[in-house]
């Protein structure tokens, strides 16, 4: 056995963890609540009322939100077609049936969708921008 070992054996397994928590309690039950009690209550420090020191408001992340809105939308309506049999074989139905040119304009149309959520995007970061 260790030297370490032995005199971990001989001490017991809790004195170690006391002498760690004695070493590192610098307040007692008292001060702490005198700490909570002083001063005003909400108050954020020294000089809380200042306007300055206010602490800043979270940012609303609304590029996130719009493509959640997006892929929430776009799940939505897979649900709503895969859930009734029937809206499913149409939806089949009108894949089977499509012409290439109707397809590429789909795509392209879907390829319009997310240029625009882009922009979107883009505008609602610079408004965020000039308002800080």
């Amino acid at each position: 056995m260790s030297e370490r070992n032995a005199r971990t054996d001989s001490e017991g397994p809790n004195t170690s963890v006391t002498s760690v928590a004695s070493a590192t309690s610098g307040f007692d039950q008292a001060s702490f609540t005198a700490t909570l009690t002083d001063g005003d209550a909400g108050s954020t420090g020294a000089g809380a009322s200042d306007p300055s020191t206010a602490i800043a408001r979270p940012t609303v992340r609304w590029g996130a939100l719009v493509w959640s809105l997006l892929f929430g939308a776009l799940a939505a309506t897979t649900l709503w077609v895969i859930v009734e049999p029937a809206r499913r074989d149409a939806v089949g139905a009108a894949f089977a049936n499509l012409s290439p040119l109707a397809a590429a304009l789909y795509a392209l149309l879907g390829l319009g969708v997310l240029v625009v959520v882009f922009g979107l995007v883009a505008l609602i970061r610079r408004g965020e921008r000039a308002r800080r």
